[in-house]
């Protein structure tokens, strides 16, 4: 991309470095934010609303290459793109939010970050699934615990992982070594139901799904079916393939966050599991490139249409929504 593109780009876009805006005002094409919804409105969105919003979404990404993702995580320079902007302020507001959100009931609020990473507040805990974000550590004084399905870099942060460590909180994964989360493994293997546990006020049921049907891609990600009270929340990491593995045991979903591609049959998927809601994530995932394994508006629109033939409340998790 010349200068001269990326600075035509940055002044269609809007001011940069308004960072005070969400996400998706950063990356206004206008930069008029009343033609965009609010994040707590992930599921009320308007077809037309939406598809207008992954459009704007994946020309703003498609700028950002992943040597310039990769520099950007390592010095924080966001180098004058949007949607590293939207990266930084998603974080941001995130955390921002929810501090100052008091849940009354079974239901969480569950906020998307960055990629497959979710914080989820309940009650009595706060903890998070999959961050990846270049400033994730900042999160270990303010979590529970942490949930982690696989060991791919855009799953999880190496120096996230080591902060939760020695704050001596769990950090549930199948290879990250965590003194606090041991503890609870070692009690639940003394039980007839080894991969079930409980974490303060949640419930925690663990399954291994595929990633690909490749040798390595076997049992790879850790699938995590969550109990609230009466609420029940499925994330499945990037499970690939629709199998006998994928299965829920506590009922149908409230909440499925899926990412809907890889060799992922999304219309089987959602006979197996039959959610009453799913938020689609791994989309735009800068630190893979166009083409290979990033996720594109094509896509997207396929799986939306899949999953809405088979359930009419999908939505997608741009970064920084507030998804219920």
């Amino acid at each position: 991309m010349t200068d001269y593109t990326r600075r035509a780009f940055l002044k269609g876009a809007g001011a940069i470095g308004v960072l005070a805006l969400d996400p998706m005002s950063a990356l206004a094409a206008n930069g008029a934010a009343s033609d965009l919804p609010s994040r707590a409105a992930a599921f009320g969105r308007g077809r037309s609303k939406q598809n207008k919003l992954i459009a704007m979404w994946d020309a703003a990404t498609r700028l950002v290459t992943q040597d310039v993702y990769c520099a950007y995580y390592r010095d924080g320079d966001m180098r004058g793109f949007k949607a590293l902007s939207a990266v930084e302020s998603a974080f941001d507001e995130v955390v921002r939010e929810a501090k100052e959100t008091d849940v009354k009931g079974d239901a969480p609020a569950v906020w998307s970050i960055y990629n497959m990473g979710y914080i989820v507040k309940t009650r009595e805990s706060l903890f998070s699934i999959d961050i990846k974000h270049r400033r994730a550590h900042a999160l270990a004084p303010l979590l529970d615990f942490a949930l982690v399905t696989h060991k791919h870099a855009d799953h999880y942060d190496g120096n996230f992982c080591r902060a939760m460590d020695k704050a001596d909180k769990p950090l549930v994964s199948s290879f990250v070594e965590n003194a606090a989360f041991g503890d609870i493994k070692a009690k639940a293997a003394a039980t007839d139901k080894p991969d079930e546990f409980k974490i303060r006020d949640v419930s925690i049921r663990t399954f291994r799904v595929d990633h690909a049907m490749a040798d390595w891609g076997i049992d790879f990600t850790t699938a995590f079916e969550l109990r609230i009270g009466d609420f029940r929340l499925l994330h499945t990491g990037d499970c690939g393939v629709a199998n006998d593995k994928l299965r829920v045991e506590w009922g149908r979903p409230d909440l499925w966050l899926l990412f809907p591609m890889t060799s992922l049959d999304v219309a089987d998927a959602f006979k197996r599991i039959r959610p009453k809601r799913c938020a689609f994530g791994h989309l735009w995932e800068l630190g893979h490139e166009v083409g290979r394994g990033r996720v594109t508006e094509r896509h997207i629109r396929r799986g939306l249409d899949m999953a809405g033939r088979a359930s009419g409340k999908t939505t997608v998790a741009f970064w920084g929504d507030r998804v219920i």
